[in-house]
């Protein structure tokens, strides 16, 4: 498997996304989720996960229809663990104790969301299970929470409130339509808010975002694995 060559500052951490539906792994195209074919070859998960893992890092694992429907694939996950590296893991948890599988499954990190985690109550207690948490702030004009209390907030003061109860690691997915780049004033709010050596990163559509972002605070970027890998289809 080749890798397009993109090029990152020392200290910046570029993210591959994988996501999956079922044990299928899918790119988004047009809205719709289609099966990712390397060559005009369909390519399994735990095949990707094995060469994004001796490439980079750190790998953000999405398992749609644990997210759509709580069904998770367990056993994929596990295999995808194996390969090695640090797996950051979104699979739809709504309440702290579903964070439990996520880590006994080898997860390095669980991700929960704004979107999904049922209050903010839910998000410390979370916090207080495992350290070994990222917050990802969901943002379309606004927090995306099912939680009045966090939609109230700007997403700046959430982070803030997070980072009271020791939380340092978030991610911001801004997914505004016709989002060009990040939003400045959108950024610069919750880089203010971060705490000390608090780490904030971004989720992009596309690489050439990067360069406007080494400078910004941010940490590192989380892209879809397909916009990584030569020869996707």
């Amino acid at each position: 498997m080749e890798f397009l060559d993109t090029d990152v500052p020392e200290g910046f951490e570029l993210i591959p996304s994988m996501a999956v539906m079922g044990t299928t792994p899918v790119l988004v195209r047009d809205g719709r989720y289609f099966p990712i074919t390397i060559s005009e070859q369909r390519t399994g998960a735990v095949s990707i996960a094995r060469s994004l893992s001796e490439r980079y890092h750190t790998i953000h694992y999405l398992d749609i229809l644990g997210i759509r429907k709580g069904v998770v694939e367990w056993n994929l996950f596990q295999e995808v663990v194996d390969q090695g590296g640090d797996v950051w893991a979104d699979v739809g948890v709504v309440y702290s104790d579903g964070l439990i599988d996520v880590i006994m499954a080898g997860a390095g990190n669980a991700i929960i969301t704004t979107k999904m985690i049922a209050s903010l109550e839910e998000i410390v207690s979370s916090f207080e299970l495992t350290e070994n948490l990222v917050l990802q702030v969901d943002h379309d004009g606004g927090i995306i929470s099912k939680d009045r209390s966090i939609r109230g907030m700007t997403a700046g003061e959430l982070v803030g409130e997070m980072a009271s109860f020791g939380m340092d690691r978030f991610i911001l997915d801004d997914i505004r339509d016709g989002r060009k780049g990040v939003d400045e004033g959108l950024l610069k709010d919750i880089v203010e808010n971060l705490p000390e050596n608090g780490r904030l990163y971004l989720g992009i559509d596309d690489p050439d975002e990067l360069p406007g972002l080494f400078d910004s605070g941010v940490s590192g970027a989380i892209i879809s694995c397909s916009k990584l890998i030569e020869g996707i289809g």
